[in-house]
């Protein structure tokens, strides 16, 4: 399986197919470049369909992250590990625009973050199965 990685306006992207290679693209994303603000970092599956599965996670923040799902049958959903209570309230980088983060939505440690995306790439974009899910359906 194909993923296409992106992470701010014109930050970077990159292409991956393995878990090694993965994590090598996500080690080299760094808050200490553009604004010094955590990324927004899409993982979108290379499948050519008009509405690829993707996972969006926050990369570069040190305590927290979040995870967000749009699934290939259109259901979305944010993630949260149930024993996180909501997380700090911080900015980080979304395609170029600062942008808060909702502390309900940061219940996400940066290492459950970093295996959903090892999973999502690992199931050709099926939604993690370790972190919980607030599911909207299509």
């Amino acid at each position: 399986m194909t993923i296409q990685i992106s992470w701010g306006r014109g930050a970077g992207s990159a292409t991956v197919d393995s878990v090694t290679a993965l994590d090598t693209v996500l080690d080299s994303i760094t808050p200490t470049t553009g604004d010094g603000l955590p990324y927004c970092v899409s993982l979108i599956v290379s499948d050519g369909s008009d509405f690829p599965p993707m996972l969006q996670i926050c990369v570069g923040h040190p305590e927290r992250s979040f995870a967000y799902h749009v699934a290939a049958d259109g259901s979305s959903g944010w993630a949260h590990e149930p024993e996180l209570g909501d997380g700090p309230a911080f900015t980080f980088d979304y395609a170029g625009t600062p942008t808060d983060a909702w502390p309900e939505r940061t219940r996400v440690t940066p290492a459950g973050a970093r295996a959903a995306a090892h999973e999502f790439l690992a199931s050709g974009g099926g939604r993690p199965s370790n972190l919980a899910w607030d599911v909207v359906a299509d």
